[in-house]
């Protein structure tokens, strides 16, 4: 019995038709692309901004941004102070859970506590990471912000309460100038009134000045403790060459409001 034959042929196709096939294929897909294209609807930009974590001066980290270093700490800038109508350290117990109302009576100094820890005015408070007595009347007018440190994280400042401390950043000169007028109006007649201007002088805008100046009439709830305070403050650097600068900054400030009534009817003011 014979054997079946099996046979195959081979078809070579030309040049010109094996370019043909291939435009014919590349073809498709384009113009299908363009249909869809023609179709789309063309959607509305997004634009998503967010906020630099803040870094603390006095951390001992450097520029390094407070979510990039084992510290527990708070900072409050000198908008969000403003925002929320603060003008002591004592309203920090309006921004932060941690920082506590210890005894802030009007006419007093302020006195808070922090993690349930009394704050000493004498020891746990800073100015630009420098000490200094927080026994009277301390502005924010002329404060750049306001940092907290709780716990043993304060120590990274030196010596302070187990409960932490208080750093004041003062306003410094901005690279841009800066015209700022602010006007606050509160309950009982509490009127407060603020300016705020930065320069660069000289061709290469190498010295730099910071003017601040506030005055406040105070009317609290309670009876007969109405008073006053005005605050006149000046910052200057002069940038002597790269990485070399000079400060020197002025401060002068009064808060005169009585604290209790005597029995003459006389009270005793803040300093």
């Amino acid at each position: 019995m014979p054997l079946p034959t099996l046979s195959y042929r081979r078809t070579a196709l030309r040049p010109a038709a094996v370019a043909a096939l291939m435009l014919g294929a590349s073809a498709l897909p384009m113009a299908s692309a363009q249909t869809t294209d023609a179709d789309a609807t063309q959607l509305p930009a997004v634009t998503i901004s967010g906020r630099k974590s803040p870094a603390v001066s006095v951390s001992g980290w450097g520029d390094l941004p407070l979510s990039q270093v084992p510290l527990q700490a708070s900072v409050f800038d000198a908008q969000t102070l403003r925002d929320q109508g603060i003008q002591s350290v004592r309203g920090l117990t309006q921004l932060d859970a941690a920082v506590g109302d210890s005894y802030n009576a009007a006419g007093y100094w302020d006195t808070l506590t922090l993690r349930g820890f009394v704050i000493d005015n004498r020891f746990n408070y800073r100015r630009d990471g420098l000490p200094i007595n927080a026994e009277t009347p301390i502005p924010l007018d002329n404060k750049a912000g306001v940092e907290v440190l709780k716990g043993i994280s304060g120590m990274q400042a030196g010596v302070s309460s187990p409960g932490g401390l208080v750093n004041y950043v003062v306003k410094r000169p901005l690279d841009v100038a800066l015209n700022s007028a602010f006007l606050q109006w509160q309950s009982e007649s509490s009127v407060l009134a603020s300016a705020d201007l930065s320069r660069r002088l000289g061709e290469t805008g190498a010295v730099g000045l910071r003017l601040s100046a506030a005055y406040e009439t105070l009317h609290p709830d309670i009876e007969a403790a109405d008073g006053n305070r005005w605050l006149v403050a000046a910052a200057g650097d002069w940038r002597i060459a790269p990485g070399s600068r000079l400060e020197a900054e002025f401060e002068s400030s009064r808060q005169s409001q009585p604290s209790h009534r005597t029995r003459d009817g006389s009270g005793s003011a803040a300093p």
